[in-house]
């Protein structure tokens, strides 16, 4: 498997594992509950998000290759819906955030960026403006 496949996948299961981990912790009184994203609705939606960047770059074309085209900006669009899914979710839980949320949006940033920064010999590259936009025309 190529390199940045491999990648996407380890960032969309860390984003798939961090559904399950806390989101929100509330204290009060000596006492402490917390809340996985899975226990309400949210959570399975990132989840879904997720799953569908792991699925498509396992199973689209020769997976010894780069993503290319259509596929890079499906990944990379879904990473950066992801990623602003839970920024969304950040500020609704406000100061009562626990670490799931954080790690969600880590894996939701590196899945849309490793399409752009790992490239086809398997190098790390920081992209560009223009380098960005040259990719996705």
């Amino acid at each position: 498997m190529h390199k940045q496949r491999l990648f996407i996948v380890v960032a969309g299961a860390i984003g798939v594992l961090s559904a399950f981990l806390p989101w929100a912790r509330v204290s009060m009184f000596g006492f402490s509950t917390s809340a996985s994203g899975i226990d309400g609705g949210d959570g399975w939606l990132s989840l879904a998000l997720f799953g569908a960047a792991i699925g498509l770059a396992l199973t689209n074309g020769d997976k010894k290759l780069v993503l290319e085209g259509t596929m890079k900006k499906a990944v990379a669009g879904i990473g950066a819906g992801v990623t602003a899914f839970m920024l969304i979710e950040l500020l609704r839980i406000g100061s009562f955030a626990s670490f799931g949320v954080y790690f969600s949006i880590l894996a939701g940033a590196a899945v849309m960026a490793i399409p752009f920064v790992i490239k086809g010999d398997g190098s790390m590259q920081m992209p560009t403006k223009d380098s960005i936009k040259d990719e996705l025309k």
